[in-house]
């Protein structure tokens, strides 16, 4: 195995298509098919299934295509700092997961850049990988949920903003016009959340606070992307649970963030990073961060 196959094959599993692959990696079809077949005979389990249309991972290609993600990104990173140390340059990774951080990030690495002569790399990730990409050294600092980073003993905290979670609902739903509501009226109505999948810890800390809330959530729908629980609750008598400071992207006649006056739902943004990330630079990006206020940028 190498890292030309995992390449391959996670360019099929995108592609649905060997000649697709082929055309992307300027190959033959035959070539790929025959990296794909080394790769399930290395691993001796079946990857694509090629009986259906379009062809698809199998189960166990799914894990193999989410690791290999994982794999090529580590080896993209290596290669980054290896070209870093070459040239001298001192280049700073952050992760965030949601846009609502990215306008306060590039402010920060702005003023980073003029006081320093470090260079900085932003990338979105999804939540549930937030906590694994700063341990495993693909990043250096990370802006997410504080949920993320509990009871991780290789990474530390500090809070930028404590907030509580509102009601998101769409302008047909009954409690549109409320100005506020109480945890007995959210929970009068179905939910729909982003997937375990897509948040990760978040989602069963959403189900915990909603217990000590002291009700049983209905939760009718889970989606993976936010963009289709947009969709939902602009069209269906559904609530979802957005932190009280996001950003929609929508006019507020179409969707409405409404307040909840008694409720555990609630959460802390913070900046993350390993305990043996260097101490110098981290006491100037904390710097920077305190000078910006990020309450003030949301």
């Amino acid at each position: 195995m190498n890292l030309e196959q995992l390449h391959y094959f996670v360019d099929l599993v995108d592609t649905s298509s060997f000649t697709k692959t082929g055309l992307k990696n300027h190959v033959s079809q035959t070539s790929v098919s025959q990296q794909i077949r080394s790769l399930e005979d290395h691993f001796n389990v079946k990857l694509i299934d090629r009986t259906v249309t379009p062809i698809a991972p199998t189960e166990a290609g799914k894990i193999l295509y989410e690791e290999s993600l994982r794999v090529l990104r580590q080896y993209d990173v290596l290669e980054e700092k290896l070209t870093d140390f070459k040239e001298g340059q001192k280049r700073i990774r952050i992760e965030y997961t949601s846009a609502t951080e990215l306008d306060f990030l590039v402010e920060l690495t702005e003023k980073l850049k003029k006081q320093t002569e470090l260079e900085f790399d932003l990338e979105k990730v999804q939540l549930k990988d937030v906590s694994a990409g700063l341990k495993n050294g693909q990043y250096d600092l990370a802006i997410s949920f504080d949920s993320e980073f509990r009871d991780e003993k290789l990474l530390q905290t500090f809070p930028l903003y404590q907030g509580t979670y509102a009601a998101l609902v769409g302008r047909n739903h009954p409690l549109f016009n409320q100005e506020a509501i109480s945890s007995a009226e959210l929970y009068q109505y179905p939910l729909v959340m982003l997937s375990p999948e897509a948040i990760g810890k978040s989602y069963h800390m959403m189900l915990s606070n909603a217990l000590q809330d002291g009700f049983q959530p209905d939760i009718q729908k889970t989606v993976d992307d936010i963009e289709t629980e947009f969709f939902l609750l602009r069209t269906q008598p559904l609530i979802g649970l957005f932190p009280d400071n996001y950003s929609l992207p929508v006019a507020q006649d179409k969707l409405k963030l409404v307040p909840i006056k008694d409720t555990n739902h609630k959460f802390e943004i913070v900046f993350a990073y390993r305990k043996d990330f260097d101490e110098s630079l981290l006491s100037q990006v904390v710097q920077a961060i305190h000078s910006l206020d990020y309450k003030k940028k949301l």
